[in-house]
């Protein structure tokens, strides 16, 4: 443990991919000399470092998961790659951009305090570093914050538990019994990889989710040098696109085309595979108009009845209400529950009640026995991780005290009250492809940087009310679509207690991009820099 005090430039927070650009950025562009980057874990890798449970990947491909700026030729093989492989990436970015140098790891932020009388920030590890530094960053990722509803006896069960998040290295299921609780993306890609190794595995169904595959498959030589040979075009799609996933949406209605020809629309990208695709590139509506989404849902539910070949099943698989919050997609879950070591709980009117030393007992009464509870009970989402954390602004203002209505920062990246203060990803940021989104807030952040500078002023922080505005717009437009009416933790309604609120701006990353030119072109209207 050291007492010192570090005095630096700045401090960065986050080993993923939003933290190795930030750090890049400010030794590249801002060309400061005393960087430290800050990583709890033991490696790069952010969100791909602590999600490597089986079956967890990217479900946006391959090519347009990455820095627009990185042409290395790509080393990626298959569509969709897989945590481990993201995991790479990141430490391969992270060593050609040159920051891997900065990071200290195996350290957890704890508190971060900023002083008005000489405009720094002491900013606490939890193995007793400290660091004084003029700027404050973090990229702590939207899903980075395990939640695990508090189930009454959790501490007794025999066996072995754990968070999906929290996925033990070189873990063997082969002849297990296990339970997975929880049918979203980690839940529904551990069932689909896992079933044909345990000897029994359990799903307990909360809510249906509307799930397509996602068709993973090997990249031919031929499509790489094709992709790789076109990569201006590509990136073109990407930002001149609402949602920055590399492929031209739909600018059709699925009300203004026959029956046939939206069921052909459906089946082929069906087909194609992809929860983003099946949402944007199939219509424009479904995010949008009930009535649409209600056709896309429908088609959901009639894929489910036709592969899952028990009647019972098949109807607690499909869902009720409308399709939308997080497009989920993963290979073989609904088919997983065709084998006869694969069975489905709905626990929506029977819940769990608790957990007991040798497993699980509902709220009938009812026990069920395993060597193994997975928790893929989802995450305290985007503002979650920043609970963990005793950040103070001015006068003694914590963060906690200035979201207590409903996190948010001007455009995701700053705060009032907390001066030289920024954060990638946060809170009012764009929905979209997250590389892109960090490229965007990344730069921004520079020039608000670069702005303060030219001024002469020492620091540059979110202007209060038009803080406000911003989490007025970004609430108003959620409401005007149809994730509004879907819980999950985009609207941050997944976690008991939690005040249900947008997360995201949710217009697209065109209207995005056009609001930071606006404060630009402006000379940041919307900001107060002082001494």
């Amino acid at each position: 443990m050291s007492a010192t005090t570090n005095k630096v430039d700045a401090v960065v927070v986050g080993g993923g991919f939003g933290g190795i650009r930030l750090v890049s950025l400010l030794q590249d562009k801002l060309h400061f000399q005393n960087i430290v980057a800050i990583e709890k874990g033991s490696a790069l890798g952010g969100t791909w470092y602590w999600n490597q449970y089986p079956g967890s990947q990217t479900d946006t491909e391959s090519w347009v998961y990455r820095f627009s700026d990185d042409r290395d030729l790509p080393k990626w093989n298959t569509r969709y790659l897989k945590a481990e492989d993201l995991q790479k990436q990141i430490i391969d970015t992270a060593k050609k951009s040159n920051v891997l140098k900065k990071y200290v790891f195996e350290n957890e932020v704890v508190s971060a305090h900023y002083h008005a009388t000489d405009n720094r920030w002491l900013i606490s590890t939890d193995k007793g570093f400290q660091f004084s530094a003029t700027y404050f960053l973090t990229a702590l990722g939207i899903l980075t914050n395990p939640y695990i509803p508090a189930f009454p006896g959790i501490d007794s069960f025999k066996g072995l538990s754990f968070h999906s998040a929290r996925w033990p290295k070189g873990l063997d299921v082969t002849g297990k019994s296990i339970a997975v609780i929880g049918t979203g993306p980690s839940g529904s890609q551990i069932t689909g990889t896992i079933h044909p190794l345990v000897k029994k595995i359990t799903v307990f169904q909360q809510r249906a989710q509307y799930i397509v595959p996602v068709n993973d498959r090997p990249v031919t030589e031929e499509e790489k040098r094709e992709i790789y040979e076109n990569y201006d075009k590509v990136w073109d799609t990407v930002f001149n696109s609402l949602f920055a996933m590399g492929f031209a949406e739909s600018e059709k209605s699925a009300l203004e085309v026959s029956e046939a020809e939206r069921r052909e629309v459906y089946e082929r990208i069906w087909n194609k595979g992809g929860g983003f695709r099946f949402f944007f590139e199939t219509f424009n509506d479904l995010g949008t108009n009930v009535d649409a989404n209600e056709t896309a849902a429908a088609f959901v539910r009639d894929k489910i009845a036709q592969i899952v070949k028990d009647p019972e099943t098949a109807k607690l698989l499909q869902p009720k209400g409308h399709y939308g919050g997080r497009p989920l997609c993963t290979q073989g879950y609904y088919e997983a529950f065709n084998e006869p070591n694969v069975s489905l709980v709905d626990i929506s009117n029977n819940p769990i009640a608790k957990v007991i030393p040798t497993g699980l007992e509902l709220q009938d009464g009812k026990t069920f026995e395993f060597d193994i509870i997975v928790y893929a009970t989802g995450f305290d989402g985007v503002d979650g991780a920043y609970h963990n954390i005793d950040i103070t602004g001015r006068n003694g203002l914590t963060l906690a005290d200035a979201w207590k209505g409903g996190a948010n920062a001007l455009y995701g990246v700053s705060v009032s009250e907390f001066p030289n203060f920024f954060t990638v990803t946060g809170p009012g940021g764009p929905f979209a492809n997250m590389l892109p989104s960090i490229e965007l807030q990344g730069d921004f952040i520079v020039k608000l940087i670069q702005e303060a500078s030219r001024r002469g002023e020492k620091t540059v922080e979110a202007d209060a009310k038009a803080q406000a505005e911003w989490a007025q717009t970004v609430q108003q437009i959620s409401r005007a679509t149809v994730f509004n009416k879907v819980k999950s933790w985009i609207q941050n309604d997944n976690v008991q207690g939690k005040k249900k609120y947008s997360a995201f701006f949710l217009a697209g990353l065109q209207n995005y991009i056009a609001k930071l030119a606006e404060e630009t072109e402006g000379r940041y209207p919307s900001f107060v820099f002082a001494r």
